[in-house]
């Protein structure tokens, strides 16, 4: 019979069990039996350690189902074996896996004294879900992740190396600027975009985005936003984090047919200016992208 130790089995449940070793196959244990493929396979089990358990399983059931006893015996005393298997390489592989965890979370805590920003976050978030799962009793799931976060880590200073680098060259304002071309639009009234978006030397950000004429044979805009907030840097990508957004103008024209003729009748929207917390604000743009749609003001 299996050796329940970490993968315990209630009193009743072991007395079914025994009940079943002896020839007895019954809902019961046809129960109590996927109730241990569920728990090895919640416990972070391969797929491939519990597969054929689960193909024994379900010729037992099919068998039971038809009353054919001697077939649902025989694939019975298949599910049983197979079963023993995989809590054996539970029982066995969760012996190793503690230090092996513990090695991986010092060596990711060692690299992260030379990470900083979303580098550093990645690590720290990592490792509060490794935690999760070892306090969840999942020691598997918490070593495949703690094994990723190690494989990540030449990434990650790779990652560092590219921030450091940009880091320097971003502190300033950058400009962007582009207008409506179309032969439907007169070039005098064509939209113009203008987006401004000021790096401070302490990580916080001032955006300023705007459009002002005809964007459309129909349409007319005139509007203003306003974004503050922090930045940081994801390798080459420049992530925004917005915690303040303001709709300072929002005006906006739409032709509408009266009496048979076109007419431009007024649309405007509300101004507000609003706390966000919920990072529905939040975005990136790379740096590479960066210097080739904006140019340097100061």
């Amino acid at each position: 019979m299996s050796r329940l130790r970490s993968l315990a089995l209630p009193a009743l449940a072991v007395f079914v069990l025994l009940a079943g070793c002896g020839g007895g196959v019954n809902e019961q244990f046809l129960g109590e039996s996927q109730a241990r493929i569920d728990m090895l396979r919640a416990k972070g089990v391969p797929d491939d350690e519990v597969s054929s358990a689960r193909v024994h399983l379900h010729q037992t059931r099919e068998h039971f189902t038809k009353g054919n006893k001697s077939l649902a015996k025989r694939a019975a005393d298949s599910l049983r074996v197979h079963l023993e298997k995989a809590e054996k390489f539970y029982d066995e592989r969760i012996l190793t896996l503690g230090p092996v965890i513990e090695a991986a979370k010092s060596a990711s805590l060692k690299a992260k004294e030379d990470l900083s920003g979303y580098q550093a976050k990645r690590i720290d978030s990592t490792l509060a879900v490794i935690d999760s799962f070892r306090k969840a009793d999942r020691p598997l799931q918490a070593n495949n992740i703690a094994q990723e976060l190690v494989a990540a880590l030449p990434s990650l200073r790779e990652d560092e190396q590219k921030g450091v680098a940009i880091r320097r060259q971003l502190p300033g304002e950058w400009v962007f600027t582009d207008k409506v071309e179309s032969v439907e639009i007169p070039a005098r009234d064509a939209a113009v975009t203008r987006k401004s978006f000021l790096f401070r030397p302490d990580g916080t950000i001032y955006l300023v985005e705007s459009r002002r004429g005809q964007s459309g044979p129909y349409l007319k805009e005139d509007w203003e936003f306003r974004s503050w907030g922090t930045y940081g840097l994801k390798g080459d990508t420049i992530m925004l984090s917005i915690n303040r957004f303001a709709a300072v103008r929002q005006m906006f024209q739409r032709i509408h047919m009266r009496d048979g003729r076109p007419v431009w009748v007024p649309e405007p929207g509300p101004t507000y200016d609003s706390l966000i917390t919920d990072g529905s604000q939040d975005r990136f743009i790379t740096f590479a992208d960066l210097k080739d749609d904006f140019r340097r003001a100061r």
